[in-house]
Formats: structure tokens, C-alpha cells, sequence
């Protein structure tokens, strides 16, 4: 016989009892994991809303919210939740849970964009016409606002600009030396001026001379134009500290465009489908289509409170209701 292979009765017990015990290691390991994981591994968070409403943990649970707060209970970590309620847009945001922590968030419903019809929209914003002229007491250029009969300064140039081209806003103005003149480079002559602070920026070197359209937004920090060299929108973060030179959107320059309050811009495409562009993560949300508009807009007015969108075609006037 081998005595490699025979084991006594007190060798087998023992390793019978190392067998037992490895069990009992791994049974406990799923028990303990299994505890950990359905009644220690949790945390809190409290929502805030008008209810009824639907939180769902993306791959997860569905909790149904009939009274605010609605208080949700999960596991640790990082999670996506996707808030729903009827006629609003779907949401959905990031939260972390804390091990037995809660965390309060308060939400903010968008209602589904919805059309009617209306007799009467707003007119455009008011146009802001400017004028460069020498001023005899200062010695120096200054600009100031055709219709200002006092025409109070609004800031100073040493040199002279000949044959500007202005765009311009209530808050701010973009001058364009002519492109004739030999007094330097674009960088040198063209500029921006923060009406609100009297401050000017030069502006990068860019065929500014060639702009066909353009719109600021509400607050002046950004300029969004066209061009005939391109068949999309050009953009400027004019509250840069360093303004960069104009960007090419995902705009096409044929789509009707305006300005919303919060520096989006609303955006109407040929299938008439209505979108929200941020320009500054470059990217577009869809608000719907409205297949009642027969026509393509001539035109397209923002609210005064971003909250409402007017349109009007040859035949009828139409207000989209945002929010």
C-alpha cells in the first residue's frame, strides 16, 4: 500500500473540519454580503416638488412621489434618477448617496412646449444705432448712441476708426474698422465694448467686415452671426477675459433663430421641429414638433421672460409656450 495515499481516521478528520470550516467562511461571506447589501448599504434622498410625480433610479427602482417630499431610499454611490410627471419634460439628474446619509434636492418642472394661435406678437427689440466722432474737449474718438442728443461718451479711442461697421446691442457694441483702411490689423482696430462698464476688448483677427446678420443675447455676453464663407452660425463669448475667435455652431444659417433669457437659443428647423441650443456645451435639446405650422416662420421672436416663443408665417401668428 502507499502510504502517500492512506490517511488516519485523525488526518481525515481534520481535513473534513478544514472543509467545514472554508463552508462556513463562504456561507458567512453571503450571508454577511447579503445583509450588507439589503439592510446596511444605504442611503437617503429627499425630493422636493409639486407631486404626483415619478423617480426613477436609471437600472433600478421605481418610486411613485403622490406627496412632496417623497423620500427615496437606495443603495451607496453614484446614480442617475429619472424624474417624470404628466404634460412636464422628463429630467434626468445625478446624484450621490451617502452610506445613511440623505440628501435634499428640490425640483423644478418644465412643462411640454405647447402651441396656439395668437393675433398679436411683440415687436423685435429695439435697434441700438451707434456713431464714432471726434470730441474736441478730450482729443480723443468717442462713441455714443445716434439717438443720445447729448451724445454722451461710451468710450474713448486714441486713434481713428475710419468707415466703422457697428453691431450693436443695449449692452453691447462690436466695432469693425473698414476693411480699406491701413491703420493696422483687425486685431489692432476691432473691438468690443461692455456698455455697462464703459471697457473695451480688442477682438482676434476675423473678416468681421463681411457679417450679413447677427443677434446678441439678452445679456450681451455673446454674439452669434453670419456670414456668406458659411453655411452655419458663427459664436463669441464676448465675457471671456480673453475672447477667442469666433466658432462655427451646429446652427445651419438657413434655421430661424433667437435668444432666450439664461444665454440658449432657441432653435427652428426646416421639419419645424423646435430645439434649445446651449452654446456653451454645444449642444441641442428637442422640444418637439408642431405639425399645425404649415409654413416655415418668416419670423421668430423670443418673450421678454425666455418663457415664450412667438412665430409668424404668411397666414397666421402662433405662440409656443416654453415653460
Amino acid at each position: 500500500m502507499d502510504e502517500d495515499l492512506y490517511q488516519t481516521p485523525e488526518e481525515e478528520k481534520k481535513k473534513d473540519r478544514k472543509k467545514l470550516i472554508f463552508l462556513f467562511i463562504i456561507i458567512g461571506g453571503v450571508v454577511l454580503y447579503f445583509i450588507w447589501a439589503n439592510f446596511l448599504d444605504f442611503g437617503k434622498v429627499t425630493l422636493y416638488g409639486e407631486a404626483p410625480f415619478k423617480a426613477e433610479i436609471f437600472g433600478g427602482e421605481t418610486f411613485y412621489c403622490d406627496d412632496s417630499p417623497c423620500e427615496l431610499k437606495t443603495e451607496t454611490g453614484e446614480h442617475q434618477l429619472i424624474i417624470s410627471k404628466e404634460n412636464f419634460r422628463q429630467n434626468m439628474i445625478g446624484i450621490d448617496i451617502e452610506l445613511w446619509g440623505t440628501t435634499d434636492y428640490s425640483l423644478a418642472f418644465k412643462v411640454n412646449p405647447y402651441l396656439e394661435k395668437t393675433s398679436v406678437i411683440p415687436a423685435e427689440e429695439k435697434e441700438f444705432s451707434y456713431e464714432i466722432m471726434f470730441d474736441e474737449e478730450t482729443k480723443n474718438y468717442k462713441l455714443f448712441e445716434k439717438s443720445d442728443k447729448t451724445k454722451n461718451a461710451l468710450a474713448y479711442f486714441q486713434e481713428e476708426i475710419k468707415n466703422p461697421k457697428i453691431f450693436g446691442s443695449k449692452s453691447s457694441v462690436i466695432i469693425v474698422r473698414s476693411p480699406t483702411s491701413s491703420l493696422g490689423s483687425d486685431t489692432d482696430l476691432t473691438y468690443f465694448v461692455d456698455l455697462s462698464t464703459k471697457t473695451k476688448k480688442p477682438l482676434p483677427a476675423f473678416n468681421y467686415s463681411s457679417i450679413t446678420e447677427y443677434k446678441f443675447s439678452p445679456d450681451g455676453n455673446f454674439f452669434q452671426f453670419k456670414t456668406p464663407e458659411s453655411s452655419y452660425w458663427w459664436l463669441m463669448n464676448l465675457s471671456a477675459k480673453e475672447i477667442s475667435a469666433p466658432i462655427q455652431t451646429k446652427i445651419e444659417s438657413t434655421l430661424k433663430t433667437d435668444w432666450i433669457y439664461g444665454n440658449k437659443i432657441i432653435v427652428i428647423s426646416q421639419n419645424l421641429s423646435v430645439n434649445l441650443y446651449d452654446p456653451i456645451q454645444e449642444k441641442f435639446e428637442n422640444l418637439g414638433s408642431f405639425p399645425e405650422i404649415q409654413d416655415y416662420p418668416l419670423n421668430i421672436i423670443a418673450g421678454a421672460n425666455g418663457s415664450v416663443v412667438y412665430l409668424e408665417t404668411k397666414d397666421q401668428k402662433y405662440r409656443i409656450i416654453l415653460e
